[in-house]
């Protein structure tokens, strides 16, 4: 069984052996050659322009793989997962000591989130002001051209080339 529950969190990355841009067959093998117990829903996303579905594979309870036409571009760490950034935030950290930690944290009105220039955004919890998730992404996710799909392209053929 993959034990990625306390690997580094490194934006624009990945978390230890899942790496953002991997295929949706490359992680579903791995998850499976390692006995890994996971959970796989799609979202068709039916009324959006262009109809993308999104597939989403959810491991031990505290990881969230999001696929878009098979690339993994988003990765959703919470619940019990352990690992740090580089800057050391983590799932249950106060939300002003992450803010000191990492300057360019700064607060999103429009999603209600913060988000770090580093490559990363954070959920916290209204009542307690702890961290609850920590989401990186591909670069191409912070682009207007993003819902496009024409990212997908570099990451096919870097698999391929694999």
């Amino acid at each position: 069984m993959i034990n990625i529950i306390e690997e580094t969190i490194k934006p624009y990355n990945g978390v230890g052996c899942i790496k953002l841009g991997m295929t949706l067959p490359q992680i579903r093998a791995m998850l499976k050659e390692n006995k890994t117990p996971f959970n796989q829903t799609v979202n068709p996303n039916k009324g959006c322009t262009p109809e993308v579905p999104w597939t989403f594979i959810k491991i031990f309870d505290s990881i969230t793989m999001c696929f878009a036409k098979d690339i993994l571009f988003s990765i959703v760490v919470e619940g019990k997962y352990k690992g740090k950034t580089a800057h050391g935030l983590y799932i249950g950290m106060k939300m002003s000591e992450a803010e000191q930690l990492d300057p360019t944290i700064e607060y999103n009105d429009e999603d209600e989130d913060f988000i770090s220039k580093e490559g990363y955004w954070i959920n916290d919890e209204i009542e307690s002001g702890l961290i609850c998730a920590i989401t990186i992404f591909l670069p191409e996710l912070d682009s207007e051209d993003f819902f496009k799909y024409e990212w997908v392209d570099k990451y096919v053929n870097r698999s391929i080339a694999e």
